[in-house]
């Protein structure tokens, strides 16, 4: 509902706008494009004629493949939504008025697939043209339909259960009321489902009273007072009360907890309640005649002390047995497995309704059955011999495969142990349905061969790439090495070169008449070419040294001092000192190291 009122919205500012401002196609054709949601206008012979952006997102379809060649009936797909369109839209250029202007309908896009949609339409003024919205709600329609399946379950389970169970929300209103319940208090689910404000505990006491479904949520002393019997086991409460219902006085049990969704946030709260008015009635029946019983056997005891024995023994086993058959029947009623009791030949004695259900068959139809007969052959042939083993340890379990009543089978896991039935020995069975187990068990088994597939192969791959990476290791440190190499022999060379190339030029240039500053200069030059072959330039250029500090170092360690370096490049002495510092901070020395010294070692090593 809420998306046909944005539908309608969106599409009266449209019109309104459209109306406004025709007198502007640019104004008009700005607002269709950017209107956010999908739109068409067509003709009267309900040719499509103008589209926008996001119906081409809607439907698949490009503008050219729409405007002016197909119809606004191409797009509908069902029947009946086509006639009903039709219909409006004749009335809509007749009688607007009559006309729905909001309506719902299936579409199909370009490759055929179904969106549930709204529909705005309307005509437009002062032509034969008609301009209508569509909204994509296909989203919410299954979000409804999920939520719907969820609480369908969730009644189903709940109509199920045998005890009167009922469930509230957060708001105290009813949102669960199973049959039980129904038979319990008299008061049908369609007449108290999504009433509050404490409705259901109108149906036992009268009045708008918190119950125990309330105290879940919160604590409240004075409402737990009102209980004969109260417990809480973590977020459950079990309670015992007498409750005047449908105008007796019953004895009920309770139990309280929590409601969850599929995320464990807690929606609500449910109640499970159990008349034990005939149970307890019973008991106490039961311990009154025992105290009688006593009583008359204290005043005889003198005179039939034998008699005494035998009947005190005969109480015991009854006594026992009663508690036997309350306990196996409370199981009985609230167990979710089947439970049956045959004797040696297969003919059953007892079974729960969940045997029934399970097997489908009634309660006459099932008990008048032989083990036999339910069993599958294979099962079959093993009958004797497992009645033999259980005889023999007193218990088995084994797994089994029974024919329902419509002849289809399924398995199942039993314990079977041998106990006493009437004076006769018998068998007692729980057995419970492994149908979805084997299914689960047997997709894990595919999912875990299908994985082991994937493991082998991404390892294979793995294998090959690593190996690939292997040879390219290999290629390059062929590389790297050859690198070395040639690096070794352009050096040797460069240093033959200057020794056979270079200095022999300045031996002879040495023999003319130089002035003192020339000689100075031409040994300086002479000793920088040696330098150059020398270990001393290669051991100090990880220093990272400018051209001019490599020239100075050099002179340094071959003991020139800062004057005669000064002289000798042309330049001041304070110049000179504040290389030797830089020289100093990037070879990492301190004031007190000896900067020649350093130089020497270098050249040395």
């Amino acid at each position: 509902m809420k998306d046909k009122y944005k539908t309608k919205e969106h599409f009266s500012e449209l019109a309104d706008i459209l109306q406004y401002n025709a007198e502007s196609e640019n104004f008009y054709q700005t607002v269709f494009e950017n209107v956010g949601i999908a739109t068409v206008i067509f003709k009267k012979d309900n040719t499509i004629l103008l589209t926008n952006e996001e119906f081409e997102k809607l439907t698949g379809f490009a503008r050219e493949e729409v405007e002016g060649k197909k119809k606004w009936m191409e797009f509908i797909a069902l029947k009946d939504d086509l006639e009903r369109m039709k219909e409006y839209h004749h009335l809509c250029h007749i009688d607007p008025l009559s006309a729905p202007r909001t309506y719902e309908f299936q579409l199909v896009n370009c490759n055929g697939g179904l969106k549930d949609i709204v529909a705005t339409v309307a005509a437009i003024p002062r032509t034969k043209q008609t301009l209508m919205t569509l909204l994509d709600i296909s989203e919410r329609k299954r979000m409804e339909s999920a939520l719907k399946e969820s609480e369908r379950r969730l009644a189903d389970t709940i109509d199920f259960l045998p005890d009167a169970t009922f469930a509230i929300d957060l708001s105290g209103k009813v949102i669960a009321w199973n049959r039980a319940i129904e038979d319990m208090t008299g008061v049908k689910a369609g007449d108290i489902m999504g009433n509050g404000d404490h409705e259901y505990a109108m149906t036992f006491y009268g009045i708008r009273r918190p119950m125990l479904i309330d105290l879940v949520s919160v604590f409240d002393e004075e409402a737990e007072k009102k209980y004969d019997f109260i417990r809480r086991e973590g977020n459950v409460i079990l309670a015992e009360a007498n409750v005047p219902l449908r105008g007796e006085h019953r004895s009920l049990w309770g139990k309280a907890g929590p409601l969850c969704d599929g995320n464990g946030k807690i929606v609500g709260a449910i109640e499970s309640i159990r008349d034990i008015t005939d149970r307890r009635q019973a008991k106490e029946s039961l311990l009154k005649a025992h105290n009688e019983l006593e009583n008359r056997v204290r005043e005889r005891t003198a005179e039939l002390e034998q008699a005494n024995e035998a009947l005190q023994a005969e109480i015991s086993e009854r006594k026992l047995a009663e508690e036997k058959i309350i306990i196996l029947a409370n199981i009985s009623d609230i167990s979710p497995l089947s439970i049956t009791v045959h004797d040696l030949q297969g003919n059953f004695l007892y079974a729960n309704q969940k045997t029934f259900d399970m097997h489908g068959y009634s309660k006459e139809e099932f008990l008048a059955r032989n083990l036999r007969e339910i069993d599958v052959p294979s099962s079959q042939a093993l009958f004797e011999e497992r009645i033999k083993e259980i005889l023999k340890t007193g218990e088995a379990q084994f797994a089994v495969k029974h024919y329902r009543k419509d002849g289809t089978c399924f398995p199942l896991e039993v314990f079977v142990k041998a106990t006493k039935w009437n004076n006769q020995m018998v068998l007692l069975s729980v057995a419970s349905d492994v149908t979805e187990r084997r299914r689960i068990e047997e997709e894990l088994r595919k999912y875990r061969e299908k994985l082991e597939i994937m493991v082998d192969e991404r390892t294979s791959e793995l294998e090959e790439k690593t190996k690939n990476l292997q040879e390219v290791n290999t290629a390059l440190n062929v590389l790297l090495q050859k690198r070395k190499e040639d690096k070794k022999i352009l050096e040797d060379r460069f240093i033959s070169n200057i020794g056979n190339l270079v200095l022999p030029y300045v031996e002879k240039i040495k023999k003319n008449n130089l002035d003192l500053q020339q000689k100075f200069c031409l040994d300086t030059v002479e000793k920088n070419l040696a330098e150059i072959a020398s270990p001393l330039l290669s051991n100090i250029r990880q220093f990272n040294l400018t051209p001019r500090e490599m020239q100075i170092a050099s002179m340094i360690k071959d003991g020139k001092t800062t004057k005669e370096i000064a002289k000798a490049l042309g330049i001041v002495e304070g110049s000179i000192d504040t290389h030797r510092k830089n020289i100093r901070k990037k070879m990492g020395l301190n004031r007190a190291s000896n900067l020649q010294s350093h130089l020497s070692f270098l050249d040395n090593r």
